[in-house]
């Protein structure tokens, strides 16, 4: 049975756990180890993920295979109508099963509820599911290249998908 839950506080170790499954899986072929040890600890320790829960206001879905984690999305809101979907990963192992865009459907859902106008994204010029986003409707709409401290960057694709 899959289940997608909104998460809490409490699942802080949750979804850090999946995300030291998913992070180093998705990203060690596009940046450097260091680089990826930074951002993980940058955006992936349980304090970072309570400040994105509380102070930030991001809200996290948790994605279950028969009570087994197998991927989560965090999203909030900006400028009142758009939707920043700023995490989106399901672990290797369960890929392939319609999880993305059960996640995907969540965040339509829940923008939804809150009469948002759009979606939007970043994506790693590198990272392969970029096409994945394009194949749900999903658009190139800029890039940017930003710098998030020791050298490093993040060279992304900026995607946005029309919501009716």
């Amino acid at each position: 049975m899959i289940t997608v839950r909104k998460a809490s506080i409490d699942d802080i170790f949750l979804i850090n756990g999946v995300a030291s499954v998913v992070w180093p899986a998705t990203y060690s072929n596009m940046m450097s180890k260091e680089q990826l040890d930074y951002m993980f600890n940058m955006m992936y320790s349980p304090d970072s993920i309570r400040a994105q829960m509380t102070e930030k206001k991001h809200n996290y879905f948790i994605l279950f295979e028969n009570a087994i984690p197998a991927g989560y999305i965090a999203v909030h809101i900006v400028e009142n109508s758009i939707l920043y979907l700023e995490k989106i990963y399901v672990l290797p192992s369960a890929q392939g099963k319609g999880f993305g865009v059960m996640l995907i459907d969540k965040a339509k859902e829940f923008a939804a509820e809150h009469s948002l106008k759009s979606i939007r994204l970043n994506v790693n010029r590198d990272n392969k599911s970029r096409y994945f986003y394009e194949h749900l409707g999903f658009e190139i709409i800029s890039q940017r290249d930003l710098h998030i401290g020791c050298g490093f960057y993040m060279n992304d694709y900026i995607m946005e998908k029309q919501l009716t």
